[in-house]
């Protein structure tokens, strides 16, 4: 696909651009922006109160999340949510526009102006979790600067759909950063991974130092999405009796998640005896996590706790996208050895 001028996709066909005002949110847009979600997705959109006008209307003035949508002769046709996780990241998603206007530059527009926003609120990184159910928000991802550096398989549930296109196992996302604040971090890297992780570093051109930067507070929490059904669990150092207070989180994660992800401050010294302990259990690699939790980067694991992956359909569109698919493959059969 690498070098198509075009979008090979059967949802979107490239046409001429259209002119469009594109805006934040309003008061009195909710009605149009629930009427685009229905657009495109019928009822099955996971986030269900996103058919609720009133959590739109709430977003106007909200400090988390940033509505950024397209006017075309007074009616939203478009929108793209900016959501800030905390002062250091924010993430990019849930984009949807009318389907008489797909493939008019509608996303780019709406794109450049949230990348702007990110921006203006002093954000040091936005990322985006690409649905591998075809190419186009990959391209959009890279056309817009953004550096692929995770990707996670079965991270969508199966009954996620766009319209009539589904996939009966839980398909993969691939997660790509645009970093604002290259600012200088001290890294510790586990060998059987290093050479992925600096590569991500160079490509984002972010600086690393030597000396440690800062300080982390080591602990082990526990995360989930009911919903969704993801748990994981977030290391900052290695902890007094790691092993066993990890083991017990990890009995919690697997009655919680169908994917587990085990995510590693890459400030902590003890890293390569962690992701040991970790690639024994039957994580394997996921990727780089930038600004992930309180300013600090992070290594993503996961491990599958249901057979109902898919693996074979996640689309790519770039080289790399390609290249960590395979990697990411082998890893989870490496480890299935350990």
């Amino acid at each position: 696909m690498k070098g198509h001028s075009g979008i090979s996709s059967p949802f979107f066909i490239v046409k001429k651009p259209v002119d469009a005002i594109i805006r934040d949110i309003k008061k009195g847009d909710s009605k149009d922006i629930v009427e685009l979600f229905r657009a495109n997705y019928d009822d099955t959109y996971y986030k269900k109160s996103f058919y609720d006008h009133k959590t739109w209307e709430e977003m106007v003035e909200s400090k988390k999340y940033y509505p950024i949508v397209a006017e075309i002769d007074g009616k939203v046709v478009g929108q793209f949510l900016l959501t800030v996780n905390d002062k250091y990241n924010g993430e990019i998603g849930a984009v949807v526009v009318h389907p008489d206007y797909k493939g008019r530059g509608l996303m780019n527009k709406m794109f450049d102006y949230l990348i702007k926003k990110a921006e203006s609120l002093g954000l040091s990184a936005i990322y985006g979790e690409a649905i591998m159910f075809h190419p186009f928000s990959q391209k959009a991802n890279l056309k817009h600067g953004m550096i692929e550096t995770a990707l996670q398989l079965g991270e969508v549930a199966s009954w996620i759909a766009q319209k009539d296109i589904k996939f009966e196992k839980r398909s993969g996302t691939l997660v790509g950063y645009k970093i604002f604040n290259r600012q200088k971090r001290s890294l510790y890297t586990p060998k059987i991974y290093r050479k992925l992780i600096l590569d991500r570093y160079k490509k984002a051109s972010l600086p690393i130092s030597k000396a440690a930067i800062r300080p982390i507070k080591k602990s082990l929490k526990l995360w989930e999405n009911r919903l969704l059904k993801l748990s994981g669990i977030i290391i900052d150092g290695k902890i007094k009796n790691f092993e066993n207070r990890f083991n017990t989180l990890f009995t919690k994660a697997k009655l919680r998640g169908e994917m587990v992800y085990a995510d590693i401050n890459l400030h902590t010294p003890e890293i390569e005896e962690i992701t040991e302990f970790l690639n024994k259990k039957r994580f394997f690699y996921s990727g780089v996590l930038f600004y992930r939790y309180n300013g600090f980067d992070y290594l993503r694991l996961q491990y599958e706790n249901t057979h109902n992956v898919e693996e074979r359909l996640n689309v790519c569109f770039s080289d790399y996208c390609k290249f960590l698919s395979k990697f990411v493959i082998r890893d989870k059969k490496r480890v299935a050895r350990l």
